[in-house]
């Protein structure tokens, strides 16, 4: 697997919704969005890209702290409960691409930690996962390529 340093990740108009959901709410939320751009005649500008800050056992099983960015072709006054972030930046970024099923995504998560810690790098920043391509259909699902960043502090300490 291929890791690569000092990369940047660059979104313009980002639609954000963060909270702690189950995967059954977070597919529930990710139809609302949908329905969302349709009444708002936005579109997206590029795939979804997500951060998990945290995931805790809840009654029900697993409940993520994550947080959902959706780059957008225009300007979107947004709704309540989600943020309006004009340009997101994340520099000075290690990435990880991971080619396949995202049920092994995180082999890839593994592999950048260890990198990071092989290589005596302080993450300061959650994982921001990048679909890159997209599975259409379940067939294409070993298909899918997803980039992982996780921003570095640039001090050498």
């Amino acid at each position: 697997m291929q890791i690569l340093e000092h990369q940047t990740l660059e979104l313009h108009n980002v639609l954000s919704y963060r909270a702690k959901m189950t995967q059954q709410e977070l597919a529930a939320k990710s139809q609302e969005i949908e329905r969302l751009l349709q009444n708002s005649g936005a579109k997206r500008a590029a795939n979804a890209v997500t951060a998990t800050f945290a995931v805790e056992q809840g009654a029900a099983g697993p409940v993520m702290d994550i947080e959902i960015l959706l780059p957008l072709d225009r300007e979107l006054t947004p709704p309540e409960g989600y943020v309006w972030k004009p340009r997101f930046l994340l520099t000075n970024a290690v990435v990880a691409r991971h080619v396949g099923n995202p049920a092994t995504l995180q082999e890839a998560a593994n592999a950048i930690n260890a990198y990071i810690a092989e290589h005596r790098l302080t993450p300061i920043t959650a994982g921001y996962n990048v679909t890159v391509k997209e599975a259409k259909t379940p067939l294409e699902l070993d298909e899918m390529i997803v980039d992982i960043y996780v921003g570095v502090s640039p001090n050498v300490l």
